[in-house]
């Protein structure tokens, strides 16, 4: 159980930690030998952490007027209706490549909605995990015949 618990924290950290993220994170879960299940739930649940913490502190801070005030002039009305409209796409497909510390940050300095932007950031890491560790295992049974 010790093991388990070693290994699944190796590889929270490792898509917590912003230079990791899921790209690191998935590959060292298969060489820590973590089953499919666990490797997803970790890496992804690793990876999603920071956008939920950023979210988190972005709403603790927006209770102060003055900086809601400040924070609210940086984007303009029609920026946040365009970011509510197609940023979606545009979190779907950076989230894992810019890195979600990153995409999280700008989503909420340009105002898009929390919840649409955590839901599209959980199933943009999941996407990704899933499609990082499906190559793995085609590319690894290819290789070992």
């Amino acid at each position: 159980m010790l093991e388990y618990l070693g290994k699944a924290s190796s590889t929270w950290f490792m898509g917590f930690f912003p230079l990791a993220e899921i790209y690191i994170a998935v590959p060292t879960a298969i060489a820590m030998g973590l089953d499919d299940l666990s490797i997803i739930f970790w890496s992804v649940f690793g990876n999603f952490t920071p956008a939920l913490l950023i979210t988190f502190m972005y709403e603790q801070i927006t209770r102060f007027e003055r900086i809601n005030r400040w924070l609210s002039s940086l984007s303009s009305d029609k920026i946040r209706e365009r970011i509510n409209r197609w940023g979606i796409w545009f979190i779907l497909f950076a989230t894992p490549l810019a890195g979600v510390w990153l995409i999280a940050v700008a989503a909420k300095a340009l105002g898009m909605n929390s919840r649409v932007f955590l839901l599209t950031c959980f199933a943009s890491i999941l996407l990704y995990a899933v499609v990082i560790l499906v190559s793995i295992r085609a590319g690894v049974s290819v290789f070992s015949g």
